[in-house]
Order: C-alpha cells, then structure tokens, then sequence
C-alpha cells in the first residue's frame, strides 16, 4: 500500500532542436558571441518551463492521525488535483499509528505539518505546547457510541447508564463520555468501561462479546459491512451537546515563524481538496486509490460524505472551511481541562489558536 505519496516528480528537459536557434555566420567573432548568448537564452528558457524546473518547490511533510483511510480522501484531492503544486509546494501525505503519533511527528520534527486533533494535544499538556493550530477541519467531535439493532441499541444519552462500553481504559475517550453523560444528566460512574484494543472493536461489537464500541461517525460504512445480521446504531455525541473541536492543521511555533507563507499556502490548497472532495465524493474515492490502492472506493465516498456531517457547520457555510471560533476553541481546551487528566502543564486556547493563516477569500462548500 503505497502511504507516502509526492505532488511531483522532476524529470529531464527535453533537447534543444537545431530550429529553435537562429542561422548566423561564423566566420565573426561578433556573430559567434551573439550566437553563444543565444544558446545560453535558449538553455534557460527551455529549463525554466520544465516540470523538473516547475517542481522546485517547497517539500512539506504533512502527517496524518492515523493511517490513511476514507476520512483523509480530502488531502489526497488536494494533492491529486495539483492544489499543492498550484501554490509551489511539494507535498508528502505520511500515516502515523494515532494522534499522539502524529503530534509527536509535528513536535519532533518528523512532519513539518499534522492532521493534530485538538482534544488529544490539549490532553499532552506542555508536551505539546509548541503545536499551534492554524485551520479547523473538524467542526464537531467524530465521536460516537456504536451499538447494534437488535441490540443494546443506544439512540438517547440516558441508555448510557450501566452500559457495557468497549473502550481503551489508557485512553481519555472513556473520560469525555463519562463527562457526556453527566452533561446529559447520567451518573457517569454506572459506565462500564471494558478494555479492548482497537482492531479488535468492531469484530467483538458484530460477535455480540460487548455491547457498544467507541469509534468514529465515519467508521460506520465499514462496521455495517462487518455486521450482517444487525443494524448498526450511532449515538453522534454532537447531536446532543457535545460542542468542541477535534482535527485540524497544526504545526509548531518555529515553523509559523520561519515559514507564515508556507502554512497559508498549505492551508489555501488543502481546504481547496475539502471543498472538492465533499462535493465530489465518488472521483474523490476514485482519486484517493490512486495512491492508496488497498481502500475500498465505495466506502471511501461513504465516509467522505459522512464528513460533511461535522465538517460543515453555519459557521463554515458563511465563513469557509476551516474557520475558527475563539470562544468554541476555548470550551474545546476548558472541556479537556476540566475532565481529562494532562500531562503537565495546562494549555490555554490563546497558546494553541494561531490566527492570521485561513485564506483572505474564504473557501465556502460548493
């Protein structure tokens, strides 16, 4: 499976032919000087309309929060329909093992840019203070709770109460449901949380081994193919008062220093790819394959159009992609504060949120 992929690729410019130069004498030295100008006119000409030329631009590395999977066909749109190297850079799309994993990168240096979920860099504390946030692509929490009709079919917060829930107990997801439920008026302490890793989830959820699995809204195309003799239920914690961000483009603070044009150049495209991509789902699917051949296009273009559900928002339809909204990045940063326990030092939105970096002309979905 072909994960990291290039914008560009140089090759050599092709020969001058003979009939691009002009016929002089050269029996004058004067000829014979203007003739040598000219070929070295026409060298620089030729080379500097050359692909490997044009791709002498900036290398990025760009890290996503997992491993690529339908929810990242935006990127890939952006990097397949040449939105990157519209705006000169030369761009690399890495998968990580996870969030932490992809904020590690960002902070080592590893990628110079990251799909950086907010929660998960709020909950590293001084770790990550040096991640800033410049876009937000993910207007709501993804987060779901997955059960099965029939089932424990879970449709309303108050069934959350004593319910088995496979979950990592190393993680601070088990965390924000619990503070969901006494947002939502539940005694949070009746949770049952039941340690399961992550590959296994969906296949313990489909054997009935446990009653409800945490995993993203846009996971479910794939778990309604896992399960063939159930429906399944998503209970969107967004739908019911769960207001906070989660992924978005982060880099560090070095690199915003270094480089402002390089990021705002990065979020124009990307946010371009966003645009197409929800527009488009099926030839972002079939886009996307072209670099990762092991996804299923069908469920690429299932999940892509479940990402319209937390990606555009009445904030993104009047301001564009990737807006940012002060108050709602601090209820993101004060709700992990309060219900998750950081490592370190506590992070504010004033240190994670860095303005100045979305498009000057908004790129409003089509």
């Amino acid at each position: 499976m072909d994960l990291a992929c290039r914008t560009d690729a140089g090759c050599d410019p092709p020969p001058i032919s003979s009939r691009f130069l002009p016929r002089l004498g050269c029996n004058r030295r004067t000829k014979m000087s203007t003739f040598t100008k000219l070929i070295g006119l026409a060298l620089t000409a030729m080379v500097a309309l050359t692909p490997s030329a044009r791709a002498q631009g900036t290398d990025v590395k760009f890290i996503l929060d997992f491993i690529s999977l339908g929810r990242h066909a935006p990127w890939y749109v952006a990097l397949g329909k040449g939105y990157y190297k519209d705006e000169g850079l030369n761009v690399t799309i890495l998968p990580s093992k996870g969030t932490a994993d992809a904020i590690r990168s960002v902070v080592t240096g590893i990628a110079e840019i990251g799909f950086i979920d907010i929660p998960s860099l709020v909950a590293s504390g001084s770790a990550a203070g040096n991640v800033k946030i410049v876009a937000v692509n993910y207007q709501k929490p993804p987060y779901c709770v997955f059960s099965l009709d029939p089932g424990a079919n879970i449709t309303q917060p108050k069934q959350l109460a004593g319910l088995e829930f496979g979950s990592s107990t190393s993680s601070f997801l088990p965390r924000i449901m619990q503070a969901f439920m006494e947002m939502n008026g539940v005694d949070s302490k009746t949770l049952k949380v039941v340690n399961i890793d992550g590959s296994a989830r969906v296949p313990m959820l489909a054997a009935r081994k446990v009653a409800s699995v945490d995993q993203f809204i846009m996971s479910e195309p794939a778990i309604r193919r896992a399960v063939t003799d159930a429906t399944p239920k998503c209970l969107f914690l967004g739908d019911f008062g769960l207001d906070i961000y989660s992924n978005s483009i982060g880099t560090t603070e070095e690199f915003l220093t270094k480089h402002p044009d390089v990021v705002k150049k990065f979020v124009r495209a990307s946010l371009r790819g966003w645009q197409y991509a929800l527009a488009h789902p099926e030839e972002a699917a079939q886009i996307q394959v072209q670099y990762v051949k092991a996804l299923n296009p069908e469920i690429i273009a299932e999940e892509v159009k479940i990402l319209k559900r937390i990606a555009v928002t009445p904030e993104v339809e009047k301001n564009g992609f990737g807006t940012v909204s002060l108050d709602t990045m601090k209820r993101t940063v004060d709700f992990m504060n309060k219900n998750v326990e950081i490592a370190g030092e506590k992070l504010t939105a004033e240190q994670i949120y860095r303005p100045g970096f979305l498009p000057e002309t908004p790129v409003l979905p089509q």
